[in-house]
């Protein structure tokens, strides 16, 4: 693997770092050696340690006492708080929506769900998953609130490994885009009692399904 030198090196191998951490090349628990990775993208050990740090920071990679540094491991109590952070930022979100959306934002959103329908009836997992991910993405724009959106992608990027395990399951596919549904019905009635409770439950499924997956 070749790193292209077009952008700062410490950000592209951090960006290519990371990729492989969330999609599971590098898997929790794996040491992440300088000296590997500096062959294997053909570059010195500096932007590589910077990258490590970078990542440190984030929380995705942790020192050991020993010496080395690893991809974390994380625990069940650390799974579900994170869920938890995630259904009170989006209690903002929906809050945000309900107060300020517009006929074109249900439409927008209107039409995520027409597509996924239509990726479900073709057996197109990945473009379902892809979807599910646009409906989040469509309702943080419409609620346009930059600071609370960079909070939840932040928190997402520790959940997309997991949320594959709960997506990748047939009938939790088919009850997430149920409750997609549900929650834009009750955006549309301007109901926000119920669409964060709808919420809260559609994210406490996916993770009582992870944490039962899980072995840590």
């Amino acid at each position: 693997m070749v790193i292209e030198k077009n952008k700062s090196m410490r950000e592209k191998v951090y960006d290519s770092l990371k990729e492989m951490i969330i999609d599971g090349i590098i898997q929790p628990g794996e040491r992440i050696i300088e000296t590997e990775y500096s062959n294997k993208f053909q570059i010195s050990r500096t932007p590589i340690r910077e990258a490590i740090r970078m990542l440190e920071l984030e929380g995705l990679v942790e020192s050991l006492s020993t010496g080395g540094v690893i991809v974390k491991i994380f625990t069940k109590e650390e799974i579900s708080e994170i869920y938890k952070i995630r259904i009170a930022l989006e209690g903002i979100i929906l809050e945000e929506i309900i107060k300020k959306g517009t006929s074109q934002d249900i439409k927008k959103l209107e039409k995520v769900l027409k597509n996924t329908k239509k990726a479900f009836e073709l057996k197109n997992i990945e473009k379902v998953f892809s979807l599910f991910t646009e409906f989040n993405q469509t309702l943080y724009e419409i609620a346009d609130l930059p600071k609370v959106t960079a909070m939840i992608n932040n928190i997402n990027l520790y959940l997309k490994r997991f949320r594959k395990i709960s997506i990748d399951n047939a009938e939790r596919k088919k009850e997430a885009f149920k409750d997609h549904l549900e929650i834009l019905e009750a955006i549309k009635r301007k109901d926000l009692p119920f669409a964060i409770n709808l919420n809260r439950v559609h994210l406490e499924k996916s993770m009582n399904f992870i944490l039962s997956k899980y072995s840590i």
